[in-house]
């Protein structure tokens, strides 16, 4: 099965996340980078995550699942870190 290819949001996009993911072989940008900048909105990365083929993966639950709804075609990883919460 192949990986999917992420792109870590600028909530989620801590370089130790990044580093992780790629040693562990997988296809992942995040924000900001050449094709996005820091500033971008919600709004905007999950359009250019998905112009480039990319699932977003964010830790902004709640925003990303009303954006995905009203976004077609477009793909959404959701993660709830708990010491966000505490």
């Amino acid at each position: 099965m192949a990986k999917p290819k992420l792109h870590l949001d600028e909530d989620a996009s801590q370089v130790d996340i990044y580093r992780s993911l790629l040693s562990k072989g997988h296809d992942v940008t995040r924000t900001p980078n050449e094709w996005i900048n820091k500033k971008a909105s919600d709004e905007e990365q999950l359009q250019k995550a998905s112009g480039q083929g990319r699932s977003i993966f964010s830790f902004n639950a709640q925003d990303f699942l009303r954006i995905a709804k009203k976004t077609p075609n477009t793909k959404v990883s959701l993660c709830q870190s708990k010491n966000r919460f505490q």
